[in-house]
């Protein structure tokens, strides 16, 4: 086939993007990724994915000198064989009844269990009862939200006491997280959901977990040129999710983040149309180890394919197959201005009802730009998808294409907006 009648083709392929944007976030959030992790090396066949896709595109050409791949290493900590809790004798569902904080070390027994009383959660009550020693053999069962009040969001205070173990009681179904997983805490932290028993008595529980002190990733980068060679603009998507909790549990990972890639291709998609040629050059990173910490952003902005000093803007897109109409928003000091711009193209256009602008957090890969005094912006559609944020749940019958037009629409006015 003709390289015109090639591109020809491909074009008249853009009508399908919808379609395409689906079927991408189908693939990303299969059995055959893992969860996109370090479970079965996930991570590394979704980044041979995207790098396949990539090719597809005209004008999109690697964006290292060597390749598409940015490789990096990082410490993990894994749960890839058994992850067994039983209280009094009843199995529990992991994934489902009770998740494993990613730092917890292995361990594999029968202990007794406490619970902690809401008025001895404050730490003046708390870190002194526990000093104590008292609970050195056993489990203690504490409030997970009285212990973020009082302790923070990462309690390391309460690791390191000791106590056989602790369980965290949350008011909804546990979350799975890795970004603390580069560094074991001395006891095993447990997350249950609201159905764990006020008033049992022992516990049974087994965790094998193992810690890869140089796990390899790779962020995956395309460009397009711009007409103007002397500056850029990123857009970013991490392409890693939470992969295994045991043998069977995986997390697939479909809003997470497997819809930000998907969008991330569509726009490589369309500017690589002659007619949407880009005035700067056009990164495109599907970043790794986003759920370990930002990891793979760090990595970038450490190690840029384009100065920071020449990229004018990041737009990292995170969870976006989602039904609300309403988007997440953050930006640091410095992305204030086009913010201002994408609020006044939404207004124009009236593509969503309403943009929230939350304080600039280290929650996605705009923070190591945005800290770095980078114009970065975060965007996240909010809806029913966020329920099962973390879960085994966040697959592909639970993402939403019905904002699809509207987002990209506002991203391409957006971005050629500069």
């Amino acid at each position: 086939m003709s390289a015109a009648l090639l591109l020809c083709t491909w074009a008249v392929s853009q009508a399908q993007d919808k379609k395409y944007f689906l079927d991408v976030i189908t693939e990303l959030s299969s059995k055959k990724y893992e969860g996109r992790s370090d479970y079965g090396k996930g991570d590394r066949k979704a980044a041979a994915y995207i790098v396949k896709q990539y090719q597809t595109i005209p004008e999109l050409k690697p964006g290292l000198a060597h390749g598409y791949l940015q490789h990096f290493t990082y410490p993990v900590n894994v749960f890839h064989k058994k992850i067994e809790l039983s209280v009094n004798g009843r199995d529990l569902v992991p994934g489902q009844d009770f998740t494993v904080r990613e730092f917890s070390p292995s361990i594999n027994g029968s202990w007794p269990l406490a619970y902690i009383p809401a008025e001895s959660h404050k730490p003046e009550s708390l870190l002194p009862l526990l000093q104590s020693g008292k609970y050195s053999r056993t489990f203690i069962v504490v409030d997970f939200d009285l212990i973020n009040r009082y302790y923070g969001i990462a309690p390391v205070e309460l690791y390191r006491m000791p106590v056989a173990g602790i369980i965290m009681t949350h008011k909804k179904k546990p979350t799975f997280f890795k970004s603390r997983s580069g560094q074991l805490q001395p006891v095993p932290v447990l997350w249950t959901g609201p159905d764990f028993p006020g008033d049992a008595r022992q516990i049974t529980l087994r965790i094998d977990s193992r810690m890869i002190k140089e796990y390899t990733s790779a962020n995956v980068i395309g460009r397009i040129e711009g007409i103007r060679g002397d500056s850029c603009l990123i857009i970013i998507a991490h392409y890693d999710h939470l992969g295994h909790l045991g043998k069977e549990v995986w997390y697939p990972g479909a809003n997470d983040n497997a819809s930000g890639v998907a969008m991330m291709l569509t726009l490589a998609r369309h500017y690589a149309l002659p007619e949407n040629k880009p005035k700067h050059t056009l990164l495109f990173i599907a970043s790794a180890a986003e759920e370990n910490n930002l990891l793979g952003s760090e990595y970038y902005v450490e190690n840029p394919v384009i100065p920071l000093s020449r990229t004018i803007q990041v737009i990292d897109l995170d969870m976006l197959a989602d039904n609300g109409d309403r988007l997440f928003l953050e930006t640091g000091p410095e992305g204030r201005k086009a913010l201002e711009w994408l609020k006044a193209i939404n207004s124009q256009h009236g593509f969503f009802k309403t943009l929230t602008q939350e304080p600039l957090s280290n929650d996605s890969d705009h923070y190591p730009f945005a800290v770095r005094q980078v114009p970065a912006l975060y965007i996240m559609v909010d809806g029913r998808a966020f329920d099962v944020y973390h879960t085994p749940l966040d697959d592909a019958e639970h993402a939403f294409a019905v904002n699809y037009e509207k987002l990209f629409h506002l991203l391409t006015h957006f971005i050629s907006s500069f």
